[in-house]
């Protein structure tokens, strides 16, 4: 969510109209200025690229003893280890430094997110069905993004980040719902303990009315007689 946000922050300090829908995000990191493009907050935006990078490989650190084992655990932590590095290249490596040297950072992450979040969803299918549907949500909005990218069907800013934006998305979610289940396990389960014992208690103070058996009926008719008379 903050790599969104100096997104935003970095192309609203744009010299010229920066477009989210035809601009490329690379550009916000481009380190000269031009007729088209002049981004002055171009280091923010290169430094959110390598931050993100080395997120990237610490989730996939922390996520490592929760995947299932088998073969696609180590594709998984390898490909995280691709996207990260990719991500981090971009920053290292802006557009102006070259097409070539700067598609050669980029494209392995491209490809890479893609995979790793189809895996995500093939393996905690029979595990953690909530993560597998997440996962492959993703993993086809991001695929789909790709498709109308090169099929130009949309305008390259949108189709980019249609590619883009889904892992990130997935992992600001994935770890929100990872870390209210470590709450949920440890602060909150006292909560949760505490609160009917409490209730208990004070039900077990009260004083609870005498309720009369079957043939001890005594007390009521003495009350019927006296009221008689």
């Amino acid at each position: 969510m903050l790599y969104l946000l100096v997104e935003i922050v970095t192309a609203d300090a744009w010299k010229t109209p920066y477009s989210f829908a035809r601009d490329s995000i690379s550009s916000l990191g481009v380190t000269t200025c031009s007729a088209d493009s002049c981004s002055p907050m171009h280091e923010v935006m290169n430094a959110a690229f390598m931050i993100l990078g080395a997120l990237t490989i610490a989730g996939a650190a922390l996520l490592h003893r929760y995947i299932p084992p088998g073969r696609s655990k180590k594709w998984i932590l390898g490909l995280a280890v691709v996207v990260a590095l990719s991500t981090a290249a971009t920053g290292l490596f802006p557009a102006n430094d070259g097409t070539f040297v700067h598609w050669t950072a980029v494209l392995p992450g491209f490809i890479a997110r893609h995979a790793v979040l189809a895996l995500m969803a093939f393996r905690f299918w029979n595990h953690h069905r909530w993560i597998s549907i997440w996962s492959g949500v993703c993993a086809a909005t991001g695929i789909l993004g790709a498709v109308l990218l090169m099929g130009r069907t949309l305008t390259f800013g949108l189709g980019e980040r249609l590619t883009l934006y889904p892992l990130p998305m997935w992992m600001a979610v994935t770890g929100v719902a990872a870390l209210l289940a470590l709450m949920r396990r440890t602060v909150l389960r006292d909560v949760r303990w505490r609160l009917p014992r409490t209730i208990y208690t004070r039900r077990r103070s009260r004083p609870e009315a005498r309720t009369p058996e079957r043939g001890d009926e005594t007390p009521a008719l003495l009350t019927a007689v006296n009221a008689g008379r």
